[in-house]
C-alpha cells in the first residue's frame, strides 16, 4: 500500500511539475476597460468650475441659471453621441406653476362660548392655499400631532387645529409635515397649526405639477399666539373666522435632461439602467430661505449658494461617466440612461415628475444609481478618501455590483449605519424607488462643512478622488447592464415591502398587458 501512495504522490509531482503555476490559482479578473481611463480629474474640474460658477446664480428652479445649465448639460450629452430622448431633443420639458404663497391681511377670530381670540395678521404665515378662501364660523376640531385618531372623525367643513411640538428637529418636521400634508387632503376648510415659535414651514412659494393643482386641498397656515396656546390647552372648542388671499401663480417649464446609450444585446436592450443626479440648487440668498443651512461657515459679500458638491458633482460625473462609456467599442447588453432632474431642492419634483410620465417603462427600468455629493472628502464624520458609501444599503442587491466594482478600483463600498436608511427616501432615487425599481443614492459625504452653505464652492472639491470614485460607478453600472440578472429587492429586509409591492403591482400590470397584445 506504501508503494501504491508513493507512485501516486510521485505521479501528480510529475504532473504538476509541469505545469505552470498560474493553473492552480484562481483566474485574474478581466482587466478594467480602457474607457475608465477617459474619467479624468480635470474633465471634473473643468465642467464643475463653470456649472458652479457665479453666472448660474445657484441654479434655482426655475431660473436663467437653471436654463444655462440645462443646455450645458445636454451639450456634454450630445458631444459624447448620446441619443436624446426627450420630448425636445435631450430635455423632457414639465409644464409647472410656480406659486408664491400670500401674506395674511386679516385677523384671524376665534369664538369660544361668550370669549373671542383676535390673532393678529403679522402672527399668520400662510404655507398652503390655492384660492381667495372665506372661512365664516368653521366648526374646530382639535388634533394631536402625536396620534392618528382624527382618521375616524368626519373633518368635512371643520377648522383643524394642531398643537405643535417644541422640538424643531428634522424627524419631528418630517412627522408634522406628513400629519398636514395628510390632513390637507381630507375635506377640512382650513388647518391651523398653533406653535410658541415660527416653525420651519415649507418656502413661500411652491411649484407644481398639473396633478398637483387638480388635488383640492385644505388651507394650511400657522400662527404664533400665546392666547391662541392657552386656548388649546383649555380644550380648544369653538369657531373659527379668516379670510384667506389667493396666491400669486406664474407658469413655468423646466427640464430634466436625458441621454441614453442603446443596449446590444437583442433581448436586454430594452431593459434600462439608469445613471442620475440632480443639477439645481438653492440659488441666492433671496430664494434659499429655510433650505438654507443656518449652521454653515458664513462668506462675507457672498449671496450665491454654488452648490458645486450639492449635487453639482454628482452632475458632472453623469456627464463624465456618460462620455466615458459611450466610447466604449461593444455598447453593454442593455440601454444606459444619463439623466440629471430638476427641482430635487424644492422636494424631488424633477424625479417625481420622471417616475409619473417616464420616458422609458418603469416595469423594464432594472435600476437607478443616483449620484449625491462625491466631490467632498471632508466628512463632519472624517475624511473619506477612497470611499463611498450607498443609502438603503441592504434593500437590494445593487450593492453587490457596486462592491465587487470597489475592490477592483480600490474604493471601498461601504455601509454607514446611520445615514443608510435615514437618507434612503431623501435624495430622488426615493422617486423610483416607489415606483418598485431598485433605486439607491451613492453619496462620499453624507454631511460636511459647506452644506447648503455660501462655501460649498467649485475649489474644495477633491477632484482625484471624484474621479476614483466615478471609474468605481462607472464598472459597477457596466456590470449591472451586462448581467443576465437585474437587481433585485432584499426580501429578508421587511423595509423594503412597499417597493416590493411596488414591484410586484407593475410586473402583474406589464404581465397582463403583454398577455392582452398577444390575444389581439
Amino acid at each position: 500500500m506504501r508503494k501504491i501512495v508513493m507512485a501516486c504522490w510521485l505521479a501528480c509531482a510529475a504532473i504538476c511539475g509541469s505545469q505552470p503555476v498560474w493553473a492552480f490559482q484562481k483566474p485574474a479578473p478581466p482587466p478594467l476597460p480602457s474607457v475608465l481611463e477617459d474619467i479624468t480629474a480635470w474633465d471634473l474640474k473643468s465642467h464643475l468650475a463653470f456649472l458652479s460658477s457665479d453666472a448660474l446664480e445657484g441654479r434655482y428652479t426655475p431660473s436663467p441659471g437653471l436654463e444655462i445649465a440645462a443646455d450645458f448639460i445636454a451639450s456634454q450629452f450630445a458631444a459624447a453621441g448620446l441619443k436624446p430622448a426627450g420630448d425636445q431633443g435631450y430635455f423632457q420639458t414639465a409644464h409647472m406653476v410656480d406659486r408664491k404663497m400670500p401674506k395674511a391681511d386679516s385677523d384671524l377670530t376665534v369664538q369660544t362660548g361668550s370669549e373671542t381670540i383676535q390673532v393678529p395678521a403679522s402672527a399668520i404665515t400662510i404655507a398652503e392655499v390655492a384660492t381667495a378662501t372665506h372661512i365664516v364660523n368653521a366648526q374646530v376640531v382639535a388634533v394631536s400631532s402625536d396620534s392618528d385618531n382624527w382618521k375616524d372623525e368626519d373633518l368635512t367643513g371643520k377648522a383643524v387645529v394642531v398643537r405643535l411640538p417644541t422640538e424643531t428637529d428634522r424627524a419631528t418636521y418630517m412627522k408634522v409635515r406628513r400629519l398636514t400634508t395628510a390632513i390637507s387632503k381630507s375635506k377640512a376648510a382650513v388647518l391651523i397649526l398653533v406653535g410658541s415659535k415660527a416653525w420651519p414651514m415649507r418656502s413661500a412659494s411652491r411649484l407644481l405639477a398639473a396633478d398637483d393643482l387638480a388635488e383640492n386641498r385644505a388651507p394650511v397656515f400657522s400662527v404664533v399666539s400665546k392666547p391662541m396656546q392657552e386656548w388649546m390647552q383649555a380644550g380648544a372648542k369653538g369657531t373659527v373666522s379668516l379670510d384667506i388671499p389667493a396666491p400669486e401663480d406664474q407658469p413655468v417649464v423646466v427640464k430634466n435632461v436625458i441621454g441614453v446609450l442603446r443596449g446590444s444585446d437583442p433581448k436586454l436592450k430594452d431593459t434600462y439602467v439608469l445613471l442620475t443626479a440632480h443639477y439645481d440648487h438653492i440659488g441666492t440668498t433671496a430664494t434659499a430661505g429655510r433650505t438654507a443651512n443656518p449652521n454653515a461657515t458664513p462668506e462675507p459679500g457672498d449671496h450665491i449658494y454654488n452648490g458645486a458638491n450639492d449635487d453639482g458633482s454628482g452632475t458632472v460625473s453623469v456627464m463624465e461617466i456618460a462620455s466615458a462609456l459611450a466610447r466604449l467599442k461593444h455598447h453593454p447588453k442593455r440601454t444606459m440612461v444619463f439623466m440629471t432632474f430638476f427641482g430635487e431642492e424644492r422636494g424631488e419634483l424633477g424625479s417625481e415628475y420622471y417616475g409619473k410620465h417616464p420616458v422609458f417603462p418603469i416595469a423594464d427600468t432594472v435600476a437607478d444609481l443616483n449620484l449625491e455629493q462625491v466631490g467632498r472628502t471632508d466628512s463632519t464624520e472624517g475624511s473619506q478618501i477612497s470611499n463611498a458609501s450607498m443609502t438603503g444599503y441592504d434593500y437590494s442587491s445593487m450593492v453587490k455590483f457596486l462592491e465587487a466594482a470597489g475592490r477592483r478600483t480600490g474604493v471601498k463600498v461601504y455601509m454607514n449605519k446611520e445615514a443608510s436608511d435615514a437618507y434612503f427616501t431623501r435624495s430622488d432615487n426615493a422617486s423610483l424607488a416607489k415606483q418598485g425599481v431598485p433605486a439607491h443614492t451613492l453619496c462620499v459625504a453624507y454631511d460636511y462643512p459647506d452644506y447648503h452653505g455660501l462655501g460649498d464652492e467649485w475649489q474644495k472639491i477633491d477632484y482625484a478622488n471624484m474621479a476614483k470614485v466615478d471609474r468605481m460607478v462607472a464598472l459597477g453600472l457596466l456590470d449591472i447592464a451586462n448581467s443576465p440578472h437585474a437587481p433585485q429587492w432584499n426580501a429578508e429586509n421587511p423595509k423594503t415591502q412597499p417597493f416590493r409591492d411596488a414591484q410586484a403591482k407593475l410586473l402583474g400590470e406589464k404581465k397582463s398587458r403583454d398577455g392582452s397584445q398577444k390575444t389581439e
